[in-house]
C-alpha cells in the first residue's frame, strides 16, 4: 500500500471513529457531558473541545504551514457545535491531506523543535484522537454510562470497510 493510500485510509478512520463517538453522545443526556469526572480535561465536553482544538491545529501546520497558538478559547455549554465542528474538522482533514502526493507526505516540516514528515505528524494527530476518544468512552463509563458504547478500533474500521 502506498503512503498516500495508507494516510487517506488513516484519515477516515479518524473520520469515521469521530462520527461514530458523537453520534453515540448525541443520544446521551447532555448534563452528563458536562459532569466533572476527575479526569484530564474535567469533563466529556472539554476532552472533546481537546481533541477539536488539535485536530484544527494540526491541520494549519501540515496542510497550510501555519503555526497558530493552542489557546482555543472554552466553549462553554455547546457540546452539540462541538461535536458538529468535529466532525466538520475530521472531513476537512480527510479533504485537504489526501490529496498530498508522496513527496509532501515525506517532506519534513518544522514544528516548534521537532522536524518530521507530514505523515509523521498525519499519524499523531489520528493517534491523539484515538487515545482522547478512549478517555471520553472511560468518562462516559466512570459517569455510569454503559449502554451502546461504540467501538472505535481502527480494526473495527477495517472490518467496516470491507462489509458495510
Amino acid at each position: 500500500m502506498h503512503l498516500q493510500s495508507l494516510t487517506t485510509r488513516l484519515l477516515r478512520y479518524n473520520l469515521w471513529a469521530n462520527e461514530r463517538l458523537t453520534s453515540w453522545l448525541m443520544t446521551i443526556d447532555r448534563h452528563i457531558l458536562y459532569e466533572k469526572t476527575g479526569s484530564s480535561f474535567g469533563t466529556i465536553d472539554r476532552a472533546l473541545q481537546h481533541i477539536l482544538a488539535a485536530q484544527v491545529y494540526w491541520h494549519a501546520l501540515i496542510a497550510r504551514g501555519e503555526m497558530n497558538e493552542f489557546n482555543t478559547p472554552v466553549r462553554e455549554h455547546a457540546v452539540d457545535e462541538v461535536m458538529a465542528d468535529l466532525v466538520i474538522s475530521s472531513q476537512q482533514l480527510v479533504d485537504s491531506l489526501s490529496v498530498l502526493n508522496e513527496q509532501q507526505l515525506i517532506e519534513s516540516i518544522q514544528v516548534s523543535d521537532s522536524t518530521q514528515s507530514r505523515y509523521e505528524y498525519i499519524l499523531h494527530v489520528v493517534n491523539h484522537s484515538s487515545y482522547h476518544r478512549g478517555q471520553v468512552v472511560t468518562m462516559c463509563r466512570a459517569l455510569g454510562v454503559t449502554v451502546e458504547i461504540p467501538v472505535t478500533d481502527y480494526d473495527a474500521y477495517l472490518w467496516w470497510i470491507e462489509n458495510v
